[in-house]
């Protein structure tokens, strides 16, 4: 795992010309998403503050387990984002939705699953048109997840834990993550 890490990081360099935010977007139902979210392993997720939670459109047939998740029920549209830092390679994937408000982020970890997050990626529908800039949202905290899923009297369910098992180097590229989105990291067993 490590190594394809390295491997990627050497890539990524080698092709950076400037330290700017590549973006590309997808159209994508939540329920897409839910099916997608469970395969990537370890991720950093980060739900927005809730700003107009009253509008929220429910995703039919669909549920989650805890009111954290509620944020990726909106999701319309993903926006994969990637930039080289002094750090190595940061990539992330916005979850916008209907009214283009950033609603959850989701950032590649070194434990993630690189084929199952490149999967999720190609799930939607790639936009014609450039990436429009969302309304700017802050998170609400972050925390190392692993999502999964279930049926439950026939609707889908969208569940996560806090990982238990978490390298030490992603542990340490999610503390970076979360300091540089001004938000407190919540890790499993409080370390």
């Amino acid at each position: 795992m490590f190594s394809s890490w390295v491997h990627r990081l050497q890539a990524l360099r080698l092709h950076a010309t400037a330290p700017s935010i590549s973006r590309r977007g997808m159209r994508v139902t939540a329920s897409e998403l839910a099916t997608g979210l469970p395969s990537l392993g370890n991720v950093l997720y980060l739900p927005m503050q809730s700003q107009g939670a009253k509008d929220w459109k429910m995703s039919r047939g669909l549920l989650v387990e805890a009111w954290q998740l509620a944020p990726l029920l909106q999701t319309r549209r993903l926006v994969a984002g990637c930039m080289i830092t002094v750090e190595g390679p940061r990539e992330w994937i916005e979850c916008v939705d209907g009214q283009d408000r950033a609603c959850a982020r989701l950032y590649l970890l070194p434990d993630t699953d690189y084929l199952a997050w490149d999967s999720l990626l190609l799930r939607g529908e790639l936009t014609a048109s450039p990436v429009r800039q969302w309304r700017h949202a802050h998170p609400a905290n972050a925390q190392v997840l692993r999502f999964h899923a279930r049926r439950l009297a026939g609707l889908d369910v969208l569940g996560a834990e806090a990982s238990e098992e978490v390298s030490s180097l992603s542990r340490q590229l999610a503390g970076r993550i979360a300091r540089a989105e001004a938000v407190s990291l919540q890790l499993a067993g409080g370390g």
